[in-house]
C-alpha cells in the first residue's frame, strides 16, 4: 500500500493489535469529521467506545476470517480499560479498520464505515472469505 508517497509492505501479522487499533482509530476519525463537515458534536457522537462498540455489532457479522481473527485480537487486548465490554467491543473496530486501511482495502473499508455512519444496510456487501 501507499500513502501520500510513503509505500507500506508488511506482513499484517507482524503489527501489534495495539497499533492497528490506533491506527484504525485515526482513520475513523478522520472519516467523522470529514463525513460530518468536521462538526465536533457530530465527531464526538461517533467517537467514543459506546459508539465504535455498536458499529463493532453492524458489522461484525459481515466480517471474513481474516478480519474476525484481527476483531478478535483487538477485542482481547490487554488494557487498563479491557474490562470494559463497550472499550474491547471498539478496539475489535478499530483494529479491523486500521487492518483494512494498511492492507490498502479501501473499498471494502469505505463500505464498511458507510453500514456504520448511514445506519442502513448494504445488499451489496457480502461476507469475506
Amino acid at each position: 500500500m501507499e500513502f501520500l508517497g510513503v509505500k507500506f509492505e508488511k506482513d499484517m501479522r507482524e503489527i501489534p493489535t495495539k497499533s492497528l487499533a490506533y491506527v484504525g482509530d485515526s482513520v475513523f476519525e478522520l472519516f467523522c469529521r470529514m463525513n460530518y463537515s468536521f462538526n465536533n458534536k457530530e465527531v464526538v457522537a461517533h467517537v467514543n467506545a459506546r459508539a465504535q462498540a455498536k458499529y463493532f455489532e453492524k458489522i461484525k457479522d459481515l466480517l471474513g476470517e481474516k478480519e474476525m481473527a484481527v476483531a478478535l485480537r483487538g477485542r482481547n487486548l490487554k488494557s487498563p480499560r479491557s474490562k470494559d465490554p463497550f472499550y474491547r467491543k471498539a478496539t475489535a473496530f478499530e483494529s479491523v479498520i486500521g487492518y483494512l486501511f494498511l492492507n490498502g482495502n479501501m473499498e471494502r473499508l469505505s463500505k464498511l464505515l458507510e453500514i456504520c455512519v448511514n445506519d442502513r444496510d448494504d445488499m451489496n456487501l457480502k461476507k469475506r472469505k
